[in-house]
């Protein structure tokens, strides 16, 4: 969890009551950043809940010999030596009925699987961008960055958008938080983040947190998702931090509001590590 990824020196809170139950093999795969993605209602879907296997049975899409198919491929995927990255079975799946191939002897190995496999999407612990080997940068790390969104039930990170009639998708593998706050206005009403997706929303004072590499986090989107201030932003709030009867404030206006750095903070489990 963030916890190992990043080395909070605190106990955070575990999953939230209610969430999804991933099936265990799935969630090994999950830990190795191994996705598997079935179009089924113009959306992609990962297979790793009873609900969302449901749905894929419920939606007729796809004929009886697929869901055979479909587990031997989530069995297959259990050896080590797949890599992390995006998987599309459905796709596959299809091309191979159209050569009237045998489902069952089709060997299950990412040179038969061929382009319905997507490069790993990676963040590194610095915050850089990477598809497969190649670097992601200017224009389009921007546009990765408007498409960036959340799967609560997994706890993961995609990119999402429309291309032509169908859409894209990419789950990230990450070591650090996707979404980081470049700087902080301090001269309004209220402090303001800016983040590098090229929005700005209200600083969550509450939220911040440091780690035990004194590196800062703080909360950001309506999910409470966790970001790392990059150097200004984090000169900026250290700059405003006082001790006072014991603990922390932040110095903001006229108010000195308590802040609590090393506090557990549930918003913060949300990413997990290697």
């Amino acid at each position: 969890m963030l916890a190992r990824c990043y080395g909070y020196n605190e106990t955070l809170t575990g999953r939230q009551p209610g969430a999804a139950v991933i099936d265990p093999a799935c969630r090994a795969l999950l830990d190795r950043w191994v996705y598997v993605l079935v179009l089924t209602g113009g959306e992609f879907v990962a297979p790793y809940t009873v609900a969302r296997r449901e749905r894929l049975r419920a939606g007729g899409e796809y004929e009886p010999d697929f869901f055979p198919f479909l587990e031997r491929f989530l069995s297959a995927l259990a050896a080590p030596d797949w890599p992390a990255g995006n998987y599309f079975p459905g796709g596959w799946y299809r091309t191979l009925k159209t050569q009237g191939r045998a489902l069952s002897q089709v060997p299950m190995d990412v040179a038969t699987l061929g382009p319905y496999f997507g490069e790993d999407v990676h963040v590194d612990a610095q915050g850089r961008w990477r598809v497969g080997p190649k670097p992601v940068t200017g224009r389009v790390l921007r546009f990765f960055l408007q498409h960036l969104r959340f799967d609560r039930e997994l706890e993961r990170y995609f990119i999402r958008y429309a291309n032509v009639n169908y859409p894209e998708i990419r789950y990230l593998r990450h070591e650090s938080p996707p979404y980081r706050v470049r700087a902080i206005d301090f001269g309004g009403a209220a402090p303001a983040v800016r983040l590098n997706d090229g929005t700005t929303e209200p600083l969550r004072v509450e939220t911040l947190r440091m780690n035990g590499q004194e590196a800062l986090f703080c909360a950001v989107k309506p999910e409470g998702l966790p970001s790392i201030l990059e150097d200004p932003a984090r000169f900026q709030v250290l700059d405003r931090l006082e001790e006072r009867d014991g603990g922390l404030v932040l110095r903001v206006g006229g108010a000195a509001i308590p802040v609590a750095l090393a506090a557990p903070w549930a918003e913060a489990d949300r990413l997990p590590g290697d």
